[in-house]
């Protein structure tokens, strides 16, 4: 059992930008630094051409418009999404409460909160697995992770092997060309990025 993520998000106090209406997409550069280019729900990098990533409003904007309570910019409602979670999440909001996230293990947690990834963890080969109840609705029904494992391995396993290569060649940087250790660290660079080749093959075959 490994660790859901390894960065918890945080949303900055102050964003750069105040816009007002409905120009919350004003707000993706500061969210994608604050997710750490990763999709708030799943926690796949966005470096790859496999989706597109959007400004995700947690509490659903068809919900609390018509209120007026929460404002459609309002920077802690907001979240980076890969499109996949978006959609599947859609207005879905169980408790229909704006300051009730979840209700009878139905509903949401903050994905910027530590509390988010206590409801899953992450397999050995990089799949998604609940930990609890919430966890499992999340999972099932809110952003379909069980129709989507073999993407979210190959996704999880690129980025492994990305972190991993660039480390590598950062290390290969202090080394001189030619030397014994060059060569080794050269070699672990070409082994991994023959695996990051074939991930990325399976990745592109996936999504046609």
């Amino acid at each position: 059992m490994l660790p859901f993520r390894e960065k918890t998000p945080k949303r900055r106090v102050n964003p750069t930008n105040s816009p007002t209406g409905n120009g919350w997409a004003t707000h993706k550069p500061d969210l994608r630094e604050d997710f750490y280019s990763k999709c708030g729900y799943c926690d796949s990098f966005d470096g790859y051409r496999h989706t597109y990533f959007e400004v995700d409003h947690f509490i659903p904007k068809d919900f609390f418009k018509d209120l007026g309570n929460i404002s459609l910019t309002e920077y802690r409602n907001l979240v980076y999404s890969c499109k996949f979670c978006n959609n599947s999440k859609r207005a879905k909001w169980p408790s229909q409460r704006e300051d009730i996230f979840h209700i009878n293990n139905e509903g949401f947690e903050d994905p910027a909160t530590e509390i988010y990834e206590t409801h899953f963890y992450r397999t050995q080969d990089g799949g998604i697995m609940w930990k609890t109840e919430l966890g499992k609705w999340m999972f099932r029904e809110a952003f379909k992770f069980d129709e989507r494992q073999e993407s979210i391995k190959v996704l999880w396993n690129l980025n492994k092997l990305r972190l991993i290569i660039e480390s590598l060649a950062l290390i290969l940087q202090n080394h001189s060309e030619g030397t014994a250790e060059y060569q080794i660290l050269k070699g672990k660079i070409g082994d991994y990025s023959y695996q990051y080749f074939l991930y990325h093959k399976e990745l592109i075959n996936y999504y046609g």
